[in-house]
């Protein structure tokens, strides 16, 4: 086969500019720190790392709602809590109402104080976290002007106006994490309120009878909450332990996508060097060539 000058011309060119191009390439990949800048340079590279993203998206969603399951569930421990509180101060003026000492003028001091407790209550189970219910069961909200969950009634009674339904949240894949109590299994179930205002009425009738039987279901109520309380713990160190293996998943995932993705610099930098004495030859041997002509072999 005949090889002529324009084609010795051409094949020359072809091969500088393949240098150049791998030379581009390598000096890219160094300055941006991945191995490609488009689909083409490394297809199965960008698609294992899509699927990577894609896992890591997934996530960062987990992630998020578990900080708001925790963020809900704290909310709710600090409710519970102060209602505890208050009904654990309830018990004492109970105590306090059932002394043989006092008078029945006495007793109706101590109940003004006990409806005042009942108020406090209500509104306690009227909490909201980010605008939302805590204890209206998945009716967190949508009430019209002056109701929600739990209305305390002129004669002392409280209506609950939530339902009774869970909140979940996707903690991982096909795994969900309920995080809250509406207000029925929080509150109504365990009598808190009933037992306020049996507190109150027999104070308010003068009866030491009354109050003893009423002492004793606040007692009720008191054990309840606290129930209620460890209930939403236990909760919280669910999310906490969900929080750490969506964490380390984060890590994990980033970790490989900088397998997959990342340059080596050590090694592109000298890859880069290789090329430059390799373009650098070939410029050397391409000169010598072009600037052959007939003369040279007269």
């Amino acid at each position: 086969m005949r090889v002529t000058m324009s084609t010795m011309y051409d094949q020359i060119n072809t091969d500088l500019f393949r240098l150049t191009d791998r030379m581009q390439k390598t000096t890219a990949s160094i300055s941006s720190g991945k191995i490609y800048r488009t689909p083409s340079d490394e297809p199965v590279a960008l698609v294992h790392a899509l699927g990577v993203r894609s896992d890591m998206a997934a996530t960062l969603q987990y992630q998020r709602n578990i900080s708001y399951a925790k963020g809900w569930t704290h909310a709710t421990e600090i409710a519970l809590s102060q209602i505890q509180d208050r009904l654990l101060r309830a018990k004492e003026l109970a105590i306090q109402g059932a002394n043989d000492t006092l008078t029945a003028s006495d007793r109706r001091v101590i109940a003004a104080e006990v409806e005042s407790i009942q108020e406090e209550v209500t509104a306690l189970g009227n909490t909201s976290f980010g605008g939302r219910y805590i204890f209206g069961g998945t009716r967190t909200k949508g009430y019209g002007p002056g109701e929600a969950p739990f209305v305390l009634d002129p004669d002392g009674s409280v209506t609950y106006h939530g339902n009774r339904e869970g909140i979940s949240v996707e903690t991982a894949p096909g795994i969900r994490e309920k995080m809250n109590l509406d207000g029925d299994e929080a509150l109504v179930q365990g009598g808190v309120f009933t037992g306020l205002d049996l507190i109150r009425d027999a104070l308010e009738a003068d009866s030491q009878a009354g109050i003893q039987t009423a002492i004793g279901d606040i007692d009720r109520a008191i054990s309840h909450v606290s129930d209620r309380i460890a209930v939403m713990g236990a909760t919280a160190n669910s999310l906490e332990n969900k929080e750490a293996i969506a964490e380390n998943l984060e890590i994990s995932g980033r970790e490989r996508l900088s397998d997959i993705e990342d340059v080596d610099l050590i090694e592109a930098v000298s890859d880069l060097k290789a090329q430059e004495t390799g373009y650098q030859a070939a410029l050397s041997a391409a000169s010598r060539v072009m600037s052959m002509s007939l003369v040279d072999y007269l």
